[in-house]
């Protein structure tokens, strides 16, 4: 298991060792996500596994955790709240198999090769959080 999360991976290579990283990421070192939040403090705890399944399948699996800051919609007010993801994504490396495959699974097109690790981390962030995100003494989580 490798600390630290890099930048970028080449696929085919990742998979076929089995590679795994664990470590963090600045919540501030992800532009797109903290244009959503209320701040950038924080970090994202990460655990990946670049794998093939028992079907030879290539895989990208793990988990992604940590507090992001939000308004609430309902009272206005900023609060914590908690991300937890788990991934399971099947690399695919053509436009055709990814819309083939995307009914059965969580497809991610790897393009040249290159799988772009924070890229992905912040991508699957920002499709977690709510849309109308509410603190717990409004109902929330």
């Amino acid at each position: 298991m490798k600390d630290g999360i890099p930048l970028r991976v080449k696929a085919s290579v990742s998979v076929s060792r089995g590679s795994l990283w664990h470590g963090a990421i600045p919540v501030a070192k992800l532009p797109r996500l903290v244009a959503v939040l209320t701040d950038g403090e924080g970090e994202l705890q990460v655990d990946l596994a670049a794998e093939r399944d028992s079907a030879g399948v290539p895989r990208l699996r793990g988990k992604v955790a940590g507090e992001l800051g939000l308004t609430c919609q309902s009272c206005m007010a900023d609060f914590r709240w908690p991300l937890r993801i788990g991934l399971d994504l099947r690399l695919v490396f053509s436009e055709a198999e990814e819309r083939r495959l995307l009914h059965e699974c969580e497809p991610f097109l790897v393009e040249e090769d290159t799988l772009h690790l924070h890229d992905l981390v912040e991508e699957e962030a920002l499709l977690a959080i709510p849309i109308a995100p509410r603190c717990a003494a409004c109902g929330g989580e």
